[in-house]
C-alpha cells in the first residue's frame, strides 16, 4: 500500500514537473517570438534608413556634377578675362582680383576692367538669366591707412567695391536690380594667408556669387 502511494505521489509529481517544464517552454518560445518581430521591424527600419541615405548621396552627387558642370562651363567662357571660377557653399562664384578692377585704395572701376564686367554681364542675361546674383567685396588684412574718414574699415571698403561692380551691371550693362545684391566681408573671409603679399593680393576680390533657384 505504502509503495502504491509513493508511486502516485511520483507520478503526481512528474506530472507537474512536465506541466512546468511545458509551461517554461512555451513562456520562452513566446518570448523569443516577440524579440524576433522586434529585431525584423529594427532590419526593416534600418534598411528603410540606407535607402534614405543612398537617395540623399545620390542627389548630393547630381547636384555636385551639375555645379561642376556649370563652374567649367563659365571658366571656358571666362577665359582670358582673369576671372577664377570655384565652387562656393553650394553655388558657382566668379572670382575678379581687385588688380582687375580697381587701383589700390579706390573704388572706382579702372577702365580695363569694364570689358571684363560686360562680358559677366552677357553670361548673367544668357546663360543665367533666371537666377539671383550676391556680388561680395573682400579686402586683406591691412587696416585702412588712407581716406579712413572715407572708409573707417575693411567693411566699408569692401562694401563700396562691390557696389562699384553693382551699379555698373546695372546702370551700363542693364541688369535687372532685382537680381543682384551686395554684401562687404572686409577682411573676415580670406582664401589665402595675410602674411605674404601673394596671399594679401588673392583676398583682395570680387566675388559673384550665384543663387541657384533665385533663392
Amino acid at each position: 500500500m505504502l509503495k502504491k502511494v509513493g508511486l502516485m505521489r511520483g507520478i503526481c509529481l512528474l506530472g507537474m514537473f512536465g506541466m512546468f517544464a511545458v509551461g517554461t517552454g512555451c513562456g520562452e518560445l513566446k518570448q523569443l517570438r516577440v524579440e524576433n518581430q522586434q529585431l525584423s521591424q529594427s532590419l526593416a527600419s534600418l534598411q528603410q534608413e540606407n535607402a534614405n541615405l543612398s537617395a540623399t548621396a545620390s542627389r548630393y552627387e547630381s547636384e555636385l556634377n551639375r555645379l561642376e558642370n556649370s563652374r567649367r562651363d563659365l571658366e571656358s567662357k571666362l577665359a582670358g578675362t582673369g576671372a577664377i571660377t570655384k565652387i562656393k557653399d553650394g553655388s558657382v562664384s566668379i572670382v575678379l582680383p581687385d588688380s582687375i578692377l580697381f587701383d589700390p585704395g579706390q573704388t572706382k572701376l579702372r577702365e580695363q576692367s569694364k570689358a571684363t564686367l560686360k562680358k559677366i554681364a552677357g553670361i548673367l542675361k544668357t546663360d543665367i538669366s533666371n537666377e539671383m546674383v550676391r556680388i561680395e567685396g573682400h579686402t586683406d588684412s591691412d587696416p585702412i591707412q588712407k581716406q579712413k574718414d572715407k572708409y573707417p574699415s575693411n567693411w566699408e571698403l569692401s562694401t563700396a567695391r562691390a557696389n562699384s561692380v553693382l551699379h555698373y551691371l546695372v546702370d551700363e550693362c542693364s541688369i535687372s536690380p532685382t537680381r543682384v545684391y551686395v554684401a562687404g566681408f572686409g577682411q573676415f573671409q580670406p582664401i589665402s594667408d595675410n602674411k605674404t603679399k601673394a596671399g594679401k593680393a588673392q583676398n583682395r576680390r570680387v566675388e559673384f556669387v550665384i543663387i541657384s533657384g533665385g533663392g
